[in-house]
């Protein structure tokens, strides 16, 4: 097959490894990511200049070094509704939120976090994606829930084992960290999903995910802003999180939510998306470790590494900045483009051409082979099965 000269990682052997995705991007859907990682790119993981070594919030090299050297198992159960059949009610408000809010639900999503990660798992998101100002809660809410939400991951993944420190030289929030496994800090839309028409004025949007970020700080080490549907959305983010700390940078990946012509949500192109969120996450003072797209129609997502692969000042500068591309469709119907939460009084439906092997051998191959993608998985509507074949397949090219 043909390969991208600028962009294509796959000249050298892959490791792969899996990421539960402990939440359900509005939907009651969970999904999973598998992670490719080319062994060219340990020394971009590991390095000081990716990830300081005293900052034990964000991805230690201590840490990464035991994922590198770990072998992936295949992934768990990915469905969302697998939380609502363990009893947590499925509320069309807050969704995945209810199991943060309702203290009597923690031990099910201590259990559902702990599922995926018996399953094989290396990593798990917190369950903070619907806790956000758009569906109510205001910003104390938000504080103290985010943090119960990373508390509950940090948990899962440790056994309660953490022991949080605050630097008083800077007030950066860190945490000891046991090997092996980590914790991602999900930040998504504030106010609504797929819509960058009603994201936040940026002072305001920046002051939230402050809130949310400060929260999740002392359990999580990488943050992951996703479905963003702007650069402008996705901006807020990265630099909420590079004003956690003067001294420290942050671990982080940014992903965007596309149309079905492969450009953000907002009309930019992806090339526009992923130049403009690495020059910011460069100003923020942000280690910004991969730009991925998600909760979109594979189509789309294709389109969008297409028109990334044919320019080759974006593929370098991915190469110069070690910046990951990466990949998580959903399996739903076109969603609309003035689609809203309160407005959708059911889960959006299914495609029914999307099996594990359409899916995998129409777009994950294609994305890993043919346009250099380096993250794989799976979003709304992906289920074990997508991911169990996809896994055993990728960990086949080894």
């Amino acid at each position: 097959m043909a390969t991208s000269k600028g962009c294509d990682p796959t000249s050298e052997k892959f490791s792969s490894w899996t990421v539960e995705r402990a939440k359900n991007c509005e939907r009651r859907y969970r999904y999973h990511v598998v992670v490719l990682r080319p062994e060219s790119l340990n020394e971009h993981l590991f390095s000081r200049r990716h990830f300081a070594t005293t900052c034990r919030a964000s991805l230690t090299s201590q840490h990464l070094v035991s994922l590198g050297r770990s072998s992936s198992n295949p992934a768990g159960a990915v469905c969302g509704m697998s939380r609502f059949k363990r009893g947590v009610p499925d509320d069309r408000k807050i969704w995945s939120a209810t199991a943060v809010v309702n203290e009597q639900y923690h031990p099910t999503l201590k259990r559902v976090h702990r599922s995926f990660l018996e399953a094989g798992s290396d990593a798990v998101t917190t369950n903070s994606y619907g806790i956000t100002p758009g569906v109510g809660f205001s910003p104390d809410d938000i504080g103290r829930y985010v943090a119960v939400a990373g508390r509950l991951a940090r948990e899962s993944v440790d056994d309660g084992d953490t022991d949080s420190v605050v630097d008083d030289d800077d007030d950066a929030i860190t945490a000891q960290r046991r090997p092996g496994k980590f914790v991602c800090g999900s930040l998504g839309p504030l106010v609504e999903s797929y819509r960058p028409d009603r994201v936040m004025d940026h002072p305001k949007g920046v002051d939230m995910y402050g809130v949310m970020a400060r929260a999740l700080a002392p359990h999580v080490d990488c943050f992951l802003a996703e479905t963003m549907s702007s650069v402008e959305e996705a901006s807020q983010a990265v630099e909420a999180v590079g004003k956690l700390s003067t001294k420290e940078k942050y671990a982080m990946m940014v992903s965007f939510t596309l149309k079905g012509d492969g450009a953000i949500r907002s009309g930019e192109l992806s090339t526009d998306g992923v130049r403009r969120i690495v020059q910011i996450s460069r100003d923020c003072g942000v280690n910004l470790l991969g730009v991925m797209f998600n909760c979109a129609e594979p189509e789309a997502i294709t389109k969008a590494f297409e028109t990334i692969r044919s320019d080759k000042p974006t593929c370098e500068l991915l190469l110069e900045e070690r910046v990951m591309l990466g990949a998580y469709a959903n399996r739903l119907t076109a969603i609309a483009s003035d689609w809203s939460l309160d407005g959708s009084e059911e889960p959006q439906a299914m495609r029914s051409d999307l099996s594990p092997q359409e899916y995998f051998h129409r777009f994950i191959r294609v994305w890993v082979n043919d346009l250099g993608v380096q993250m794989v998985g799976g979003c709304c509507g992906i289920t074990p099965e997508h991911i169990s074949y996809m896994n055993s397949h990728l960990k086949s090219k080894q």
